[in-house]
């Protein structure tokens, strides 16, 4: 064994260790070491061969001797020194009462329940349904006791009474801001501590009605409404020195193990007080433990991203875990805030250390079958569980370096940095206004016309030449416009399959022109410029009288009759049957050929001195390609290769070279052929056009979701324009699409405008627009005839059903899109019935390579223990059923 024996405190420390551990064996029952020995208290039919036996294997073979019928447990000594140990007694124990555990970090008595979880409390709710929020950290000095005053600003600006208690006896903060106030203090929490100390038969009635007398004198109004915040100091006296009472002192047999919890919501019920939120002492410390390992408060872990920091968080969270997990759907999920990180030095730290303290987190969720609304199988809990325990990122500001004294000078920091909102998840029974509530007898036709909606828009590709369809301007999209007001773009659109390169493709078309294009998606250009497609999608259909399609735009190009795209194609097949097939400069005359001929240059008429002429025409002139992944297929050849870079690099920088360009050209492609096309400086060349890179993060999903559903007349318009609208806006008037959580408003379950996107990104925190539709096509489908919700359109159930499908359907396309992708997905697919998620990659077949390829497209990802983990919208699809992360607890 790697840890030495010097004395019995290690000898007892082995052992806690070992029955919090579960290998214990059945004849042993309560261990007890001293400075002269170590007593076992065993069954009375056991014998010293076993007790050595295991000894042995505890401590190391060879550590237990007996001499003369004594048993010696050997100490470590150095060899110049005379041996020492400790001799072991049993003990026979044939009656022995069951040891009735205590909430503390440290136990009195080595016993075999250590193995065990911690009583659950009576009730699954504290005194008067009050709701109890603690924040801890590890450390010092890391934003613990300025992010408990921030959520308590927020929860009263939003009209909650708040209980704020400085419970770091040894190190207030809170306190100092108080006094610095000169706020009134008649009541503090070491008097609270006294006064419960000394109540009878554990009832706190008596001292919990002293207190509440007194603290009305405490409370901070500088709130609108009937908000307030009342503080309940650590210590009246300004003295240094430990608590004279501890909480640990009210751990006696006559109360509840949770009588301290119990007591300050039966405060906050006597001060009328909604919410309580406590500062505790950092650190392991008991001083903390009997509000740490209650299950019904709400438990929030700040830390920096400093190793020391961070490791202490993670295994003090994940010792917690192992003593008293929180149950889903009933007790408050814990949380975590990671500080005084810069996203311009620390965001790899940032994410890597969320990752670690999610993982972590999750240790302390236990789920039950029965814990959410519609969701039968445990496994469909894997993204409430990720949601639910996911950090928060509160960033380095250097105005909270150096902090005023006062409360209200504090507070009007933090509100200038930001940090009241940033809480808003653990901010409990609050949620955004703007919610209503739906007629009855109206809300099926709602979802009947938004599964319409959406259904025609899951393949809006197929639409987009169709002008009765409605344009989302996207951040990329916008970019792409305001980027070039009095020149034309040549710019690479990057997008993976589903993300919305069809569809402007097919909207640039219906507009014929770059200005039109622009006052579509709200914005003035200078430049005019006919728009000219050169190869288009196949999956595009015809479009509605009146709207030009690409061969309509391409004739009218070339006054009459145009080339089409499948001569295009021709001549560019054509092109890697050539002998100069993987010859660069061949590949860029030939892509000019086809830009020439699709402007209306005749068949063998010299493409370069063409485009001159055309460039010097005081009409501007803008080439749109898509459709490379329906020519090209797959990039299995080195003359496919060439051809695709050649497109993306050099036709673009001959572009560049015209002088008073008017030539433009916008090339949409997905991001795996890129990948394959360029293979030197890639990183390089992706960031030259990320601005126009049609990536879908967790505000554009949630944009696009309340345009489907205004424009399907789910919901009511917003008054602010979708596209100018901020998070919050968004957020809110998502209300009556889908409800505030995955329950009702004041549950525990997880918040829908994080779950939603949570459940359909992958690792890269990615998300396709057509993800987005047809999960709200399905979801919809599925909600028509739940009169249980009527205050929502999209049920809880329906949408964790429609994340199934979803995840199906997506593997198919996926298929499709990326042939190696689409394998690796049948091969694990294989393993689904045996190995359970997180997995080792060799459990299903994974070489290093194939996980390099996973990781890279956002399909696989690495848990700090070493496994890995597949994105919820794969796992289901492939049938992997989870482990490991959120705990399934029956009978708890």
């Amino acid at each position: 064994m790697a840890d030495k024996l010097f004395t019995w405190a290690d000898v007892d420390a082995r052992l806690a260790q070992s029955a919090a551990d579960g290998r214990w064996p059945a004849w042993l029952m309560e261990a007890d070491a001293w400075w002269d020995g170590l007593e076992l208290f065993v069954h009375p039919d056991t014998t010293r061969a076993e007790v050595r036996e295991w000894l042995d294997g505890l401590f190391g073979l060879g550590s237990v001797s007996e001499e003369e019928g004594v048993l010696e447990l050997a100490l470590d000594r150095p060899s110049s020194h005379h041996p020492a140990a400790l001799e072991v007694r049993l003990i026979e124990e044939s009656r022995r009462t069951r040891v009735a555990r205590r909430p503390r970090l440290g136990e009195r008595r080595i016993v075999r329940e250590l193995g065990e979880l911690l009583p659950r409390p009576e009730s699954d709710e504290l005194p008067g349904g009050r709701q109890m929020i603690a924040f801890h950290s590890f450390k010092g000095g890391v934003g613990r006791t300025l992010h408990a005053v921030a959520l308590a600003d927020h929860l009263a600006q939003r009209g909650q009474h708040v209980l704020l208690v400085d419970a770091d006896l040894e190190a207030p903060g809170i306190t100092w801001m108080y006094q610095a106030q000169r706020g009134r203090c008649d009541i503090a929490y070491e008097d609270l501590l006294a006064l419960l100390h000394s109540a009878q038969e554990g009832d706190a009635t008596e001292a919990v009605g002293i207190a509440a007398a007194y603290l009305p004198n405490q409370r901070v109004s500088r709130y609108p409404g009937t908000g307030c915040v009342t503080v309940l100091p650590a210590g009246r006296r300004a003295r240094f020195g430990p608590p004279r009472i501890a909480p640990a002192d009210l751990l006696t047999e006559d109360r509840s193990p949770y009588f301290l919890s119990e007591s300050l919501a039966q405060l906050a019920v006597a001060a009328e007080a909604d919410t309580v939120v406590l500062d505790l002492r950092a650190g392991a410390s008991e001083l903390a433990a009997p509000i740490l390992l209650d299950p019904r408060v709400m438990r929030v872990f700040v830390t920096t991203i400093s190793s020391q920091s961070l490791h202490g968080t993670e295994k003090l969270i994940r010792q917690l875990g192992s003593q008293s997990p929180a149950r889903a759907g009933v007790d408050p999920a814990p949380g975590a805030v990671i500080t005084q990180y810069r996203p311009d030095v620390h965001d790899g730290h940032a994410e890597q250390a969320r990752a670690r303290l999610s993982d972590a987190l999750s240790s302390m969720l236990t789920v039950p079958p029965e814990a959410a609304d519609g969701a039968a199988d445990p496994d469909d809990l894997a993204v409430d569980e990720q949601v639910l325990t996911e950090p928060v990122l509160s960033r380095f500001r250097e105005e909270l370096l150096a902090l005023p004294e006062s409360w209200d000078a504090v507070v009007e920091v933090v509100r200038r940095c930001g940090l009241p909102d940033l809480l808003e998840e653990f901010a409990p029974g609050t949620v955004l206004a703007g919610g209503c509530e739906e007629e009855p007898e109206t809300l099926d036709d709602r979802r009947r016309g938004l599964e319409r909606s959406a259904d025609r828009l899951v393949y809006a590709e197929q639409r987009g030449m169709d002008v009765g369809l409605t344009f989302l301007t996207t951040e990329p999209v916008r970019r792409l416009i305001a980027d070039h007001s009095t020149d034309l773009p040549v710019a690479v659109v990057v997008g993976a399959k589903g993300s919305g390169k069809t569809f402007t493709f097919a909207r640039l078309g219906a507009q014929k022109t770059w200005q039109a294009f622009a006052t579509e998606n709200g914005q003035h250009v200078r430049r005019q410029a006919r728009v000219v497609p050169v190869l288009d999608p196949a999956n595009m259909s015809e479009p509605r009288p009146g709207v030009p399609s690409p061969q309509e735009l391409r004739d009218a190009a070339a006054d009459g009759h145009g080339i089409t795209a499948d001569e295009i194609r021709t001549h560019l097949n054509a092109g890697l049957r050539h002998e100069r097939a993987e010859d660069e400069e061949f590949w860029r005359s030939r892509w000019l050929e086809c830009l020439a001929r699709a402007a209306g240059a005749a068949e063998g008429e010299p493409a370069e001195a063409f485009l001159i002429n055309v460039n010097q025409e005081r009409e501007g002139t803008l080439f749109v390609v898509d459709g490379l992944e329906d020519w090209l297929e797959t990039v299995d050849s080195e003359a496919k290769r060439i051809a695709l870079r050649v497109l993306l690099r050099e036709v673009p920088d001959w572009l560049r070279r015209l002088r008073s360009r008017s030539l433009g050209l916008v090339v949409f492609v997905r991001q795996d052929l890129v990948r394959a096309a360029i293979r030197q400086n890639l990183g390089q060349f992706l960031y030259r056009y990320s601005p126009y890179e049609l990536r879908w993060d967790t505000e554009d999903a949630l944009r696009l979701s309340l345009w489907v559903a205004v424009n399907a007349g789910a919901v009511s318009a917003p008054d602010t324009p979708i596209a100018d609208m901020g998070f919050e806006e968004i957020v809110r008037s998502l209300l009556p699409l889908w409800g505030a959580k995955l329950g009702t408003d004041s549950s525990r379950e997880a918040w829908t405008e994080r779950w939603v996107p949570a459940a359909l990104g992958d690792f890269k925190k990615q998300i396709q627009a057509r993800d987005v539709v047809r999960f709200l096509c399905e979801a919809a489908k599925a909600s028509v005839g739940d009169s249980r919700w009527s205050d929502r359109v999209l049920t809880p159930a329906a949408m964790r059903k429609a994340l199934g499908e979803c995840s199906r359907a997506k593997v198919e396309e996926i298929n499709q899109e990326n042939p190696r992708l689409g394998k690796l997905f049948k091969e694990m697919e294989s393993f689904s019935e045996k190995v359970k998620m997180p997995f080792e990659a060799s459990a299903v077949g994974l070489k290093s390579d194939d996980v390099e390829a996973l990781e890279e497209w956002g399909a696989l990802a690495r848990d700090a223990d070493g496994r890995y983990r597949m994105p919820e919208i794969y796992r289901h699809a492939l049938g992997f059923r989870t482990q490991g992360r959120a705990r399934v607890v029956k009978g708890l």
